[in-house]
């Protein structure tokens, strides 16, 4: 799965370049009117992690599954930090996001590194203050992840989530399909992250981001036409599980939550 995912992520970035697309955030945002267009719904949810992350300027970030970069950038101009280390399996996204770093004279205190996040083998030991997770962690292998960030994050770090899962009534669904297990039930994923976490807050938005997913299909529909055939199938997919999840949401099988988990 983590193959396709990282095929699938590259050919965004490919779409995003060529297009020269100036907004190139992934996520299904934050809405708090009808108004708001998709790109200003997933700048606030972005923000609201962040808020939440309570980020200050001595603070060592790493940030696992960060898309194109441009929601650590966003990150850069809102707050000063010391370091950030971003993780990703998208070999496009790491060379784009490094080069945006470079252009914004950002490279000496960000840097994008080609790795899975269930080992955050680029940081040392009890080395890092805060890891932000943006609608990601439903592709890792959680139990992996949460023993990875508890490695590498300091005594009273921070792990903060925008994630997705199921409805605690479908639980027996998801353990039989290897597709679904690691998006997982609030409930069963909290019990992966409690012999490393203290949960301190979760924060139900499930009503905030509905839209969003809505409006990510209809996003992708209106330019489908101009993309090449090859990342057309990779839309094609997006547009598809962003379907599945607008609908999810709205009958009530998923939920979406922020989380914030601090270091035992």
């Amino acid at each position: 799965m983590g193959e396709s995912i990282a095929v699938q992520y590259d050919d965004f970035q490919t779409s995003f370049n060529q297009e020269e697309k100036q907004s190139q955030y992934l996520n299904y945002g934050f809405s708090l009117n009808p108004g708001q267009t998709l790109e200003e719904k997933q700048e606030l949810l972005c923000k609201k992690v962040f808020d939440e992350a309570h980020i200050q300027p001595g603070d060592v970030i790493v940030d696992v599954g960060f898309g194109s970069g441009q929601q650590d950038f966003l990150l850069a101009d809102l707050y000063p930090f010391k370091k950030l280390t971003g993780y990703n399996i998208s070999s496009n996204q790491v060379k784009n996001a490094n080069q945006w770093a470079q252009e914004k004279n950002l490279a000496s205190k960000m840097e994008f590194k080609l790795g899975p996040a269930e080992t955050l083998e680029f940081n040392q030991d009890e080395s890092v203050d805060k890891i932000l997770a943006i609608e990601c962690a439903f592709y890792f292998k959680r139990s992996l992840f949460y023993q990875a960030a508890a490695r590498v994050l300091k005594s009273g770090g921070l792990l903060v989530k925008a994630d997705i899962s199921f409805n605690s009534l479908f639980t027996g669904y998801i353990t039989k399909s290897e597709k679904y297990r690691n998006v997982g039930t609030l409930s069963s994923n909290s019990s992966n992250w409690q012999a490393y976490f203290r949960t301190k807050t979760i924060i139900d938005i499930t009503r905030y981001t509905r839209s969003g997913a809505q409006q990510a299909v209809v996003k992708i529909w209106k330019n489908y036409k101009n993309m090449s055939a090859k990342t057309q199938v990779s839309w094609r997919k997006m547009a598809y599980s962003s379907q599945l999840a607008a609908w999810g949401m709205f009958l009530k099988i998923l939920k979406y939550h922020i989380i914030v988990l601090e270091k035992r």
